[in-house]
């Protein structure tokens, strides 16, 4: 019952942990980097998918699911050792001059995750596939 305006901007180079669950976007401007990753059912990785992000802010919903650690450790401890190669590989990425455009920008990054995080795990072919193709979410590019 009660808006709070209180966002901020995550300085640059600062890693920081996303929860997805209130999160809001212009899908014109930004959609294909809000793009979570494969998670859940069939997945190496059933949770972790809103992990990262660039602003934050108190949330507008109060959510007070009760949550067990246990289960959610089972469904994250995949992405706990990825990220020790992930988060290197994100923080070197550099994108050619020659895109300009953020789709042309979420392709080449696409086909980075392919060709240096392909060989971490599977999964992230696979999802760079996803990425790519568009199978899991939105228009096609």
């Amino acid at each position: 019952m009660k808006y709070v305006d209180a966002v901020m901007t995550i300085p640059k180079g600062t890693l920081f942990p996303m929860c997805g669950m209130n999160l809001a976007f212009d899908r014109e401007l930004i959609g294909p980097a809000m793009y979570f990753g494969l998670m859940g059912d069939g997945q190496p990785i059933g949770r972790y998918d809103d992990m990262w992000a660039v602003k934050t802010g108190l949330p507008y919903i109060w959510h007070s699911k009760a949550s067990n650690p246990f289960v959610n450790l089972r469904k994250e401890y995949n992405g706990i050792f990825w990220q020790e190669e992930a988060i290197p590989f994100f923080q070197s990425l550099a994108l050619p001059k020659e895109c300009t455009s953020v789709q042309q920008c979420y392709m080449e990054m696409a086909k980075l995750v392919k060709e240096k995080l392909g060989k971490v795990d599977p999964y992230f072919t696979k999802l760079a596939d996803g990425m790519k193709f568009g199978d899991m979410f939105g228009p096609r590019f």
